[in-house]
């Protein structure tokens, strides 16, 4: 095996390890738009709970696509969790205060991880650009042995 061939193998190699890790964050960065979008769904229903008053008729789900009918007994108060299965009762506007600072959070977060996958992807494009440079090497070299 050549030198070439030896750097054409690394090189593929890397670009497949950077692939890969582009791949995961951009798993990620789902993960946590999808985490995003259910607390400003979150946010933007108990405003309206709120809105709409006690006594206000509401569907509440649970799950499979199926409703319950029910009404508002409280618009001032809610149930919410703080991590580790814990929940606590608060009141709706310090629970969308709770709700912002995540979606805060969250909004750093997936801005941080598109940063890492625009730097990973000049990265692929980089090493995408060398392994093709490499593969025209050898296969130039080949194509000289044969003449």
């Amino acid at each position: 095996m050549t030198a070439s061939e030896t750097e054409l193998r690394r090189a593929l190699s890397i670009l497949d390890q950077y692939r890969s890790q582009f791949d995961a964050l951009q798993r990620q960065e789902e993960l946590l738009t999808l985490s995003l979008e259910e607390l400003m769904r979150a946010r933007e229903t108990m405003s309206r709970y709120q809105q709409a008053g006690k006594g206000a008729p509401i569907l509440v789900p649970i799950g499979g696509n199926t409703f319950l009918f029910g009404q508002i007994a409280d618009e001032e108060r809610t149930i919410i969790g703080i991590g580790a299965d814990l929940l606590i009762e608060e009141t709706i506007p310090a629970a969308v205060e709770r709700l912002e600072g995540r979606v805060k959070s969250l909004q750093e977060a997936i801005g941080g991880l598109g940063q890492r996958i625009a730097e990973l992807d000049t990265r692929v494009r980089a090493q995408t650009d060398f392994v093709q440079g490499v593969y025209e090497q050898l296969a130039e070299q080949e194509g000289e042995k044969g003449a």
